[in-house]
């Protein structure tokens, strides 16, 4: 009898710890991996662009079949996070050049620029892609695409050089 107990408490303590260590590991899924992708419809290339700190490198002038960025990996996403969703988009300004003539109209930004921007849905089954489109008038978009890609530019622009329009 006192053997049968003693058995019965060993399971009963190993079941506790077997659910102590799933629950430590195996319950939480692991956060979505997404890439940054920027869209500059300006005038002006946009140095070191990061998302929450995270760099998207540079993003030169889209076109009308591209973005003017490349993908830059990896943003982690919490798979809690709900849209809308507060991010934090930065990024310099490239001098503004005359062409033909290589003139500068306006420097280089000396100081970075820092904005709250907000994140909108829909959420994609499986979020792949972090797209943010800066606009000519300031404002700048962010939203998530799926596996099948990232969406084509919103503004379809011409430019002459990838850092002239």
């Amino acid at each position: 009898m006192l053997y049968s107990t003693t058995l019965i408490r060993l399971a009963a303590v190993a079941f506790v710890i077997a659910l102590s260590a799933l629950g430590l590991t195996g319950c939480k899924k692991p956060p979505y991996e997404v890439e940054l992708v920027g869209y500059d419809y300006t005038d002006r290339a946009l140095l070191d662009f990061s998302v929450n700190g995270i760099s998207g490198g540079n993003v030169f002038l889209s076109t009308k079949t591209s973005g003017g960025g490349k993908y830059a990996c990896c943003l982690l996403l919490d798979r809690s996070v709900h849209l809308p969703h507060e991010i934090e988009v930065g990024y310099m300004r490239e001098a503004l050049v005359a062409y033909p003539s290589d003139r500068i109209l306006q420097p280089a930004d000396t100081d970075r620029v820092e904005k709250r921007v907000q994140l909108h849905g829909p959420m994609p089954d499986k979020p792949a892609y972090l797209e943010v489109h800066f606009y000519p008038d300031g404002h700048i978009d962010a939203s998530l695409s799926g596996e099948d890609g990232p969406s084509l530019p919103r503004l379809k622009l011409e430019r002459r050089l990838p850092y002239v329009r």
